[in-house]
């Protein structure tokens, strides 16, 4: 009979070894290029191409948002600086307009605020004769 001979066992191996392994041997396969040898990339080309045009379309639609991000935020910020200048000015303006602001202003010209009050014209009582009119209102009666 044949001699009896040892037998060494396989080494078990882990299951997250085998994972990692064939993970890194895709990476390792998009990497180098070696996976656009084989017989099916020449098919998974356009769809390639296409998912590479999809990335850039998403790039450049993300530095178009971030650059209208910034643009609104700088014309927030002109926005209330005008808001605040608009407020300045109307508050001015209301200050400036005053009866007493524009007196006190005008007697630097020699203008004098008038202290007779003023007299309602009534046009009617005019009409009522032509010749009345010609008349000085004092020698009326």
């Amino acid at each position: 009979m044949a001699e009896n001979t040892y037998k060494e066992t396989p080494k078990e191996k882990k299951p997250n070894d085998g994972q990692v392994a064939k993970g890194l041997g895709f990476f390792r396969n998009l990497l180098n290029g070696s996976f656009l040898s084989k017989e099916k990339s020449a098919d998974l080309l356009p769809f390639l191409l296409f998912l590479a045009f999809v990335a850039v379309l998403l790039i450049a639609n993300t530095y178009y948002a971030e650059k209208k991000v910034r643009e609104i935020e700088r014309m927030r910020a002109e926005v209330t600086e005008l808001r605040t200048i608009y407020i300045s000015n109307k508050a001015e303006l209301m200050y400036l307009s005053n009866q007493s602001e524009i007196a006190r202003r005008l007697r630097d010209q020699g203008f004098v605020e008038s202290t007779v009050p003023p007299r309602v014209l009534d046009p009617r009582a005019e009409r009522r004769n032509f010749f009345l009119g010609l008349i000085p209102a004092g020698k009326r009666n």
